[in-house]
C-alpha cells in the first residue's frame, strides 16, 4: 500500500513509509527495551552508567533482525560482544590513530559486502562501527579501570536487551490481517472517489495488493505456517477480485446523467462497505460490515433507473449506447456487492485467529565462501563498488577530523554511515532527512541540555525520547533522527549536563559528513540509475505483455488462473517506478528520456489495470467475437517489437481487428432495439451476448489505445 493514513502528513519529507504500521508497536517495544537500563541506573544513583548501558541496548537492537526466539537471542548476543569489543577498543586506541582508522576501515567494509563474506557480517552492519566511534570519543579512554567498566557496562547493556527480547512474545497473525485489509481500503477510497467524481489512484491499490499477496506467501512453505496461509489466502484472493471490479467500473466510464445519481449512491454505499469490513479486520470490536437492513436499496433505485432509461430508448427518447453503459456499471456494481458479501462471510474464521502466533522464518544465514567472495571482489559488482565508496569516504571523513582536532569529529564519520547508500537518490533522500532531523532534534536538544540540570532528569528525558523515538522510526527515517539527535546529545550530557554547545557541534559535524557522502557517491565508483533505468523499463514492458496476452489467451476461460502473471507483471512495475523515481533525482540524467520512460511506465500500469479489468469480464461467449483471434496473435506484437515499421503492421492489424468487432456489436444492438421497439424488455439471447461481450469489446479498444501510446516508449 502507498499508505498515507495515521501520520503526520504535512510534509513529503515525513510521509509514512508504506506497510510501516504494524512495525510501529515492535518500534515501542525497542524503545522501552534501550531505555530500561536508564531506569535501573536512576534507581542504582548511577545515571552515568545507565546511559551506557542504554548505549549498548541502543547498537544491538539495530542488529535485531527478527526470525525464531534462538537465532535471534543468540545473534544479539554475539552483536553485545562485539559492539562491547569495539567499544573497549575504540577506548584503548582513542590515541593511536593509525589503529583506529584501520580498524574502522575494516569494520565498516566487511558489513557493506554484507552476506558476500559472512551472514555474521550483514546482521551486524555498521554497529560495531558506531560502537569503535563512541568508544574513541569516549573520556575514559586509554587503560583504566573505568575504561574496563565502561565497555562492561555497553555489554551488560547489550545483553539486556537480547535478554528481554528473548520474553518477547511471537508475532501475531493481527499483523498480516492488518497488511491485508490494507487493499481493501484503498479500493474503498477508490470506489468513492469514483463515486464523488474523482480521479482514482489504482497504483496504490495495487501495491497494497502485492504487498498482501507476499504477507500470506511469506506463511507460506517450510518452517511457516500452510494452515494460516490457506486461511488467510481466500480473503487475498477476494481483494484482488474486488480490485479488479473496481478497475473495470474505472474503465467503464462516467455514468450517465439519468442515472448517474443513484450510480453515485451505490457505489458510496459499496465503498463505505469495504471500508467497514477493512476496519473490522484490523479491529475486530468495530461493527460487522455484514449486510444490514435496507443494504440493497442503492442498488433497487439504480435498477429502476436503469428500467427507465430502456423504456425511454424504446420510444427513441434515450441513445440506447447510453443504455447499454448504464447497464454494463450496475452490473459490476451489483458483482462488487456481492464480491463485498462474500468477503464479509471469509472474514470470520481470520479474525478469530488474530491472536495465533506466526512461526518466524530461520533466518538466512552464509558462511565463508571464498570462491563467492573473489567474484564480488571486482569493480563490476555493485556491492563491492559500495563498499569501497563508504569505506573510502567514512576513513577520509575521520582522518580529516583527526587532523584538524574537531571536537566530536567521530558524529562526522556517524553521519557518512548513516547516509551514503549504495544509489545517490537514497543518499540524497537520507541527507536531506538527516539534516532537516538534526537541525530540528539539536535545537531541541540545546534546550533540553540547558533546563535540565539534573542527570536523573536527563536521564528521564532520554528514557521519553528513546520511547518515542523507536516508535516513529518505522514510520520515517526522518522521525528517527529528529529523535535520534537529542538521544546521542542527551546519553553525553548525562555525566557533564549543562553543556549545550553539543548540540551546535553535532549539526556541523552532520552537515560535514553529510557534505562527504553526497560527494563519495557522486564521484566514487558511481552506480547511476539512470543508465540501466531503460533496461528496467523494458523489463516491465515484457512481463506487462506477457500479463496481457494470459488474459486474451484466457478470455473464454473464467477459471483460469493469472494471479503469477499479475504479480510478475505489478513487480516488474515497482521496480521499474522505483527506478525512474530514483533517476529523476540525479545528475547528469537525461531530463526527456527520464520523462519519457516515466510516461511509458504510467501507460504500462494503464494497460495492466485494463487487463485485469479484462480479466473480470472473462466469459465462455468470448469466442464468438469476430477478430478476436486477430487481436491476440497482433496485440503482444505490437506491444513488444522494436522495429517500428512492424509494430505500424500490427497496429494496422489490430485497428481491423476492432473494426470487426464493432460491426458485430453494431449488429447486435440494431437487434436489441428491434426487441425494445416490441417491448421485449427482459432477457433475451440477443441481450445476454451484448451483456457478455460488450465491455469485453470496449476494453479491447482501450487496450488497443494504450498500446498505442506505448510503442512509442524509448528502447536500450
Amino acid at each position: 500500500m502507498k499508505h498515507t493514513g495515521g501520520g503526520i502528513r504535512a510534509a513529503p519529507l515525513f510521509r509514512p513509509t508504506p506497510g510501516s504500521r504494524p512495525a510501529v508497536i515492535h518500534g515501542l517495544f525497542n524503545g522501552l527495551a534501550v531505555g530500561m537500563p536508564l531506569l535501573i541506573g536512576i534507581a542504582a544513583g548511577n545515571p552515568g552508567g545507565g546511559a551506557l548501558a542504554s548505549l549498548g541496548a541502543y547498537v544491538a537492537a539495530f542488529t535485531n533482525k527478527g526470525g525464531p526466539c534462538w537465532d535471534r537471542t543468540r545473534g544479539l548476543l554475539v552483536a553485545a560482544a562485539a559492539n562491547a569489543a569495539a567499544f573497549y577498543v575504540g577506548e584503548l586506541t582513542a590515541d593511536l590513530f593509525p589503529a583506529v582508522l584501520i580498524l574502522l576501515a575494516v569494520l565498516v567494509f566487511l558489513p557493506a559486502m554484507g552476506t558476500a563474506v559472512h551472514s555474521v557480517f550483514a546482521r551486524l552492519g555498521t554497529m560495531p562501527a558506531t560502537a569503535l566511534l563512541a568508544g574513541a570519543g569516549t573520556e575514559n579512554s586509554g587503560v583504566s579501570p573505568s575504561t574496563a567498566q565502561a565497555a562492561l557496562l555497553v555489554l551488560a547493556g547489550g545483553i539486556g536487551y537480547a535478554t528481554i527480547t528473548a520474553f518477547t512474545p511471537s508475532p501475531r497473525a493481527r499483523t498480516i490481517l492488518t497488511v491485508i485489509a490494507e487493499p481493501y481500503r484503498a479500493t474503498g477510497t477508490d470506489l468513492l472517489a469514483l463515486a464523488e467524481g474523482q480521479p482514482t489512484e489504482t497504483s496504490r491499490a495495487a501495491a497494497a495488493l502485492t504487498r498482501a499477496q507476499d504477507a500470506v506467501q511469506a506463511v507460506r512453505g517450510p518452517g511457516g505456517d500452510d494452515r494460516l496461509a490457506d486461511l488467510f489466502g481466500p480473503l487475498v484472493s477476494r481483494a484482488a477480485e474486488i480490485t479488479d471490479l473496481v478497475n473495470a467500473l474505472t474503465a467503464a466510464g462516467k455514468p450517465p446523467a439519468p442515472v448517474s445519481t443513484q450510480y453515485a449512491a451505490a457505489a458510496r454505499h459499496t465503498s463505505h462497505r469495504i471500508a467497514r469490513l477493512a476496519d473490522h479486520l484490523t479491529h475486530p470490536s468495530q461493527p460487522d460490515p455484514g449486510m444490514q437492513e435496507g443494504s440493497q436499496d442503492p442498488l433497487v433505485a439504480l435498477e429502476d433507473a436503469c428500467h427507465r432509461m430502456r423504456v425511454q430508448a424504446a420510444t427513441g427518447h434515450q441513445p440506447y449506447e447510453e443504455v447499454a453503459q448504464a447497464g454494463r456499471q450496475r452490473r459490476l456494481l451489483i458483482r462488487l456487492a456481492d464480491a463485498t458479501d462474500a468477503a464479509h462471510l471469509q472474514t470470520g474464521p481470520p479474525a478469530s485467529a488474530r491472536s495465533t502466533p506466526v512461526p518466524a522464518r530461520p533466518s538466512q544465514t552464509s558462511s565463508l565462501d571464498l570462491t563467492r567472495l573473489r567474484e564480488a571482489l571486482t569493480l563490476s559488482s555493485a556491492t563491492y563498488r559500495h563498499a569501497l565508496r563508504v569505506t573510502a569516504v567514512t576513513t577520509a571523513v575521520f582522518a580529516l577530523v583527526w587532523a584538524t582536532d574537531l571536537p566530536h569529529g567521530e558524529w562526522a564519520a556517524l553521519a557518512v554511515l548513516r547516509v551514503l547508500r549504495p544509489q545517490y537518490a537514497s543518499t540524497f533522500e537520507r541527507a536531506r532527512q538527516r539534516v532537516t532531523g538534526n537541525i530540528i532534534g539539536g535545537t531541541c536538544a540545546a534546550v533540553f541540555i540547558a533546563v535540565l540540570q539534573q542527570p536523573t532528569a536527563i536521564a528521564l528525558a532520554l528514557f521519553l525520547i528513546i520511547s518515542i523515538g523507536f516508535t516513529l522510526r518505522p514510520i520515517n527515517y526522518a522521525f528517527w533522527v529528529v529523535f535520534g539527535t537529542p538521544l546521542v546529545l542527551l546519553l553525553g550530557d548525562v555525566n557533564h549536563p549543562g553543556d549545550w554547545s553539543d548540540a551546535l557541534i553535532r549539526i556541523v559535524m552532520t552537515l560535514l559528513g553529510t557534505a562527504a557522502a553526497l560527494a563519495g557517491i557522486y564521484l566514487l565508483w558511481p552506480t547511476w540509475e539512470h543508465q540501466r533505468l531503460a533496461d528496467k523499463a523494458d523489463r516491465a514492458v515484457r512481463e506487462t505483455s506477457n500479463y496481457l496476452d494470459a488474459a486474451l489467451q484466457a478470455l473464454n476461460h473464467p477459471d483460469a488462473d493469472l494471479t503469477a502473471h499479475r504479480r510478475r507483471a505489478e513487480h516488474a512495475l515497482d521496480r521499474a517506478q522505483d527506478m525512474a523515481t530514483n533517476a529523476g533525482r540525479e545528475p547528469g540524467r537525461d531530463r526527456s528520456r527520464v520523462r519519457l520512460i516515466t510516461r511509458t511506465l504510467s501507460g504500462l500500469r494503464l494497460l495492466a489495470a485494463q487487463t485485469s479489468a479484462l480479466a473480470v469480464h472473462r466469459n465462455h461467449q468470448a469466442d464468438r467475437i469476430p477478430g478476436l483471434d486477430d487481436f491476440r496473435a497482433h496485440a503482444v506484437q505490437a506491444l513488444v517489437t522494436p522495429l517500428p515499421e512492424e509494430r505500424q503492421e500490427h497496429m494496422a492489424d489490430l485497428a481491423d481487428s476492432l473494426d470487426q468487432m464493432s460491426d458485430f456489436l453494431g449488429g447486435l444492438h440494431q437487434q436489441r432495439r428491434t426487441e425494445l421497439e416490441a417491448g421485449r424488455y427482459g432477457e433475451t439471447p440477443i441481450r445476454a451476448l451484448i451483456r457478455a461481450n460488450e465491455p469485453v469489446i470496449d476494453l479491447l479498444a482501450a487496450v488497443a489505445a494504450s498500446i498505442s501510446t506505448i510503442r512509442k516508449r524509448p528502447l536500450p
